[in-house]
């Protein structure tokens, strides 16, 4: 009960923080309109499940969500470096496996508005129309943010120390990492968004409740990974 109270703390901090500062939500949610729109205008006017912007559409969705999500990674310990806040929290009495849950969920809580937002505007500049859909496809963003902001969180940690290169050596570092739930994530979408991906290279479509559970897998690996791996790495 401790425990869940400390998480809750630090969570409420961080939510109450980002509330005044008001700068991760809304640079993430114009980094994703940025990339939409530029995207859309490469592809053409036509829509529809068949059209360019339907088979190709998904793909910009997904690539959108993950790099605008790195924004919010990328400052995820901003004010702790700016204030020198991590050699506070690395002599403070907390566990820091506890503050690492607690940076994932409020940062993952910033990444879903943002995948929220995404959708909307994508299924303005994109014609998306598959609405029955809608709760799979929020679910799918879920499971598919926490998986990077798992990782991301340990890597924003590692590289905060960086000073300007931080960003660029969080995405180098992350994206590759990233590969197995991107594939699985562009297979479902051929049925969440009812759309062709990729003419069918990436292999047959897999059911939304096979890519939950595997998902799901993954995000569990990657959550204990970090769990353990984050006091490490703050020491370091």
């Amino acid at each position: 009960m401790r425990s869940i109270r400390l998480v809750a703390a630090i969570i409420r901090w961080d939510v109450i923080r980002e509330m005044r500062r008001r700068d991760t939500v809304p640079n993430m949610i114009l980094f994703a309109l940025l990339v939409l729109f530029v995207a859309q205008m490469g592809i053409g006017p036509d829509r529809g499940p068949e059209s360019a912007a339907g088979r190709v559409g998904p793909v910009f969705f997904w690539i959108t969500v993950l790099f605008a999500g790195t924004v919010g990674l990328a400052r995820a310990f901003s004010v702790e470096r700016e204030s020198d806040g991590l050699g506070a929290i690395l002599t403070s009495p907390a566990d820091l496996g506890l503050f690492y849950l607690a940076k994932v969920a409020a940062t993952w809580a910033y990444v879903m508005v943002m995948s929220a937002a995404a959708l909307g505007i994508y299924s303005v500049l994109f014609g998306f129309s598959a609405w029955g859909k809608l709760g799979l496809i929020l679910g799918a963003e879920a499971v598919f943010s926490l998986a990077y902001i798992a990782v991301g969180v340990v890597l924003a940690a590692m590289t905060s120390s960086t000073g300007g290169a931080s960003e660029v050596l969080l995405r180098i570092l992350l994206f590759p990492m990233m590969i197995p739930i991107v594939w699985l994530t562009l297979r479902t979408s051929e049925r969440l968004f009812e759309a062709e991906i990729a003419g069918g290279a990436l292999g047959p479509p897999i059911r939304p409740m096979h890519f939950f559970a595997a998902a799901l897998a993954f995000d569990t690996i990657y959550l204990c990974a970090g769990y353990l791996l984050f006091p490490k790495v703050l020491e370091e």
